[in-house]
């Protein structure tokens, strides 16, 4: 299938889904720029199809900085979305589903961003910025790579930090609690003992004397 599709007035540099839900995902009434496509560029991974190329015109005209009609886009782009899955065999469904997770770059950026950052709050849409995806489409695919939601692996993330700190200085709870990024001494207990099984000061005291 050519990536050039006829009668199209733009392309997309992004696989098909992915501009779809991030374009969604926008705010109503935003360019689409962010989302990674733009109206002068081709379109990898869509079906060549009447009714899409139509709903692509309209998109088009919907998304003029003279007349923005982020509603209208907002509609079209779902109407294009659900031709294009209609469009779709359940066996490139089933394919998509297999190889859906996080690609593995991006899977790198989340997880560096979130050690940078753990001692600060850190939103989904943080996450996502740092994917470069939007939020809806981010921690779907993030839970299919991860087998956890993004909130739960900045938790773990927050407690195996604060084991390390437990263990290799003096500092206090509380101190150790905001540096990890909660902003109280009974939320980081109440989370450490979910995690480790018991409070953070009788971890402590268990794994110094182990040492």
């Amino acid at each position: 299938m050519s990536p050039e599709t006829a009668g199209s007035t733009f392309r997309i540099d992004v696989p098909y889904m992915d501009m779809v839900l991030s374009i969604s995902a926008q705010p109503s009434g935003c360019a689409s720029d962010e989302a990674g496509f733009t109206r002068t560029v081709a379109s990898h991974g869509m079906p060549f199809d009447p009714v899409i190329e139509r709903l692509l015109s309209q998109f088009e005209q919907a998304v003029r900085p003279e007349g923005v009609d982020g509603v209208h886009g907002d509609a079209i782009l779902h109407a294009i979305l659900a031709r294009w899955l209609w469009l779709r065999s359940p066996s490139e469904v089933q394919q998509e589903a297999n190889h859906g997770a996080l690609q593995k770059w991006r899977l790198k950026r989340v997880i560096a961003y979130v050690d940078e950052h753990i001692g600060e709050a850190i939103s989904l849409a943080d996450l996502a910025r740092a994917a470069g995806l939007s939020r809806m489409y981010f921690a779907a695919r993030f839970r299919m790579a991860t087998s956890l939601r993004p909130h739960e692996y900045i938790l773990r993330r927050r407690i195996e930090r604060a084991k390390d700190m437990l263990i290799k200085t003096n500092d206090s709870l509380v101190d150790i609690a905001f540096n990890v990024g909660f902003q109280t001494q009974a939320h980081f207990t109440t989370v450490f003992k979910r995690f480790a099984g018991i409070t953070p000061g009788r971890w402590r005291q268990s794994n110094r004397l182990q040492a």
